[in-house]
């Protein structure tokens, strides 16, 4: 019983590296968004409208795409309020502005049927969740509760995206008909439906600080490693998003980003060593907790991050209350959320969207192609138009992350399983020119797949990463991915051993905190 026990801790990896296509290539150089992007602020507060009018400046936007609606400074906004301060004046904004036509569609109603406009960027200020509208009462008096999927609470955001679709009901969500779509949004014919993204977060600087980090980034591409916290969620009603996970997993391996996968159950451990951390997934806590709680702690610039959680987004004020605000007050550029529960089938899929990210589509397009519903719970916080995955591999200064370049040239190049030993021996060659410590746990991670003994599989190369360490962050992930190859290979006493003995030899380090939860996880799981 105890291999079957540790081989579904093997199982992740051996999904990870299995045998499938390598996903298609950038789709397109991309439609340029900026001309078709409308700006809605709140123009009761004058931190929306001077955000509104930075963010307008520094993405090229025509200031003639801003919209202002006075509504509620709150984060939460009765159904009534938001048809009458938001929908309608963005409606009539569209009417005199000539941004769209109307026509009678037959079993459709009233709807767009042409538009110059493609993108709904709301800033913060705009309220972020429509409260739940009372559904009549009972012969006796009572408040009529809604049948499970059929609340008609929904984010300001997702209820934007169908702006074009004048007349459609509020109870439940409304199937997405771009779901899992592998073209362009303007290629889509999604005439009534528009992308929509928040730049928003627990304060103003935050906000900002999401224009700037997008459009810093795309002039390069994000690079750095992954983390995907898998839950051991395998049961029914809950096995749809840790396979999602999985698939996200492996869309990143085969792009070429160093991906660490955690499968324990509970989330990664306080003061986990998350290095240079680009691209975080992971589920099911209330709270951000685990790394997160590390005050050090910061993600990469540009850094994509993202947590399964049914109200991860119910407030984006807190910097530590659900995870959206407190994912982008540690640095993240974009991650998805709900306001309200969504149901995990109508949670984003965060598999499509990694995939569709790495495609070259901006945020918006890939997070509204991962949907399965609108007029539903989702709110997708990031600047709309940014594209982390653009810009070709190797651009900029070639001394700025070489080694991920490396990694990702590499991938692209000889990344199907069949060739494995070019890939290993082209990488062992830029790893020693690079001297490069990324490059070598990358190695180590990737071996572990094609050997039944991953901790035989992963040491070599492991072990040269180490005397390359100069981070004391990436140190202790070196130890710390040792001590899981351990643990996988069901060796608990030399994983223990090892984590004991970081611990004692660094109990001033952060992650010293990290090594003593996995030894109690460890004595737990024995």
């Amino acid at each position: 019983m105890a291999n079957v026990k540790y081989l579904l801790f093997l199982l992740p990896v051996a999904l990870l590296h299995a045998q499938v296509p390598l996903p298609p290539t950038l789709v397109r150089e991309g439609f340029d968004f900026r001309q078709a992007t409308v700006v809605l602020y709140n123009e009761n507060n004058s931190d929306s409208v001077d955000l509104a009018n930075y963010y307008a400046k520094k993405r090229g936007i025509p200031r003639g795409n801003l919209v202002g609606v006075k509504t509620s400074k709150n984060e939460i906004i009765a159904r009534e309020d938001f048809e009458e301060q938001i929908e309608k004046p963005l409606r009539a904004a569209f009417d005199k502005r000539k941004w769209w036509e109307k026509a009678s569609v037959p079993k459709e109603g009233l709807l767009a049927t042409k538009t110059v406009m493609r993108v709904i960027a709301i800033i913060q200020g705009i309220p972020l969740a429509i409260g739940e509208k009372s559904h009549g009462k009972d012969a006796a008096g009572n408040e009529i509760n809604p049948a499970q999927g059929q609340s008609n609470a929904a984010s300001v955001d997702s209820e934007l995206t169908m702006l074009g679709v004048l007349e459609h009901g509020i109870n439940g969500h409304v199937p997405n008909p771009n779901f899992n779509s592998l073209k362009p949004f303007q290629e889509s014919g999604m005439i009534p439906f528009y992308l929509v993204g928040r730049i928003d977060g627990p304060d103003v600087a935050t906000a900002k600080r999401l224009v700037d980090d997008a459009i810093e980034t795309e002039k390069y591409g994000l690079y750095g490693k992954a983390y995907v916290d898998l839950a051991q969620k395998t049961q029914d009603g809950y096995k749809l998003g840790e396979d999602a996970l999985i698939t996200a997993a492996r869309v990143l391996e085969t792009r070429g980003m160093p991906v660490v996968m955690d499968t324990w159950e509970p989330t990664l451990v306080q003061n986990y060593p998350l290095h240079d951390c680009a691209f975080y997934l992971g589920w099911y806590t209330e709270n951000a907790d685990g790394p997160f709680l590390n005050p050090a702690f910061r993600f990469r610039r540009g850094a994509v991050a993202c947590h399964i959680q049914s109200f991860s987004a119910a407030t984006l004020r807190s910097t530590t209350k659900n995870w959206c605000g407190p994912l982008v007050a540690k640095g993240a550029c974009a991650t998805l959320g709900n306001v309200f529960e969504p149901y995990l089938h109508l949670c984003a899929s965060f598999d499509i969207f990694t995939d569709r990210l790495f495609m070259g589509f901006n945020l918006a397009e890939a997070a509204w192609a991962s949907t399965r519903g609108l007029s539903w719970m989702n709110v997708v916080l990031g600047d709309p138009l940014y594209r982390p995955f653009a810009a070709p591999p190797g651009g900029g200064n070639r001394k700025v992350d070489a080694d991920y370049k490396a990694i990702r040239l590499a991938m692209q190049t000889w990344g199907k399983p069949e060739q494995k030993e070019d890939l290993m021996k082209n990488l062992e060659r830029a790893a020693a020119n690079l001297k490069s410590a990324a490059v070598y746990q990358f190695m180590g991670l990737h071996a572990q797949a094609f050997d039944t003994k991953t901790f035989k599989a992963a040491k070599p190369w492991l072990d040269l990463a180490e005397p390359m360490t100069k981070d004391a962050t990436d140190k202790a992930l070196v130890v710390f991915l040792k001590a899981d190859a351990l643990r996988r290979d069901g060796d608990l006493e030399a994983a223990a051993k090892l984590l004991g003995a970081f611990a004692e030899n660094s109990p001033a380090a952060p992650e010293s905190v990290a090594a003593r939860a996995l030894m109690q996880q460890i004595k737990g799981s024995r």
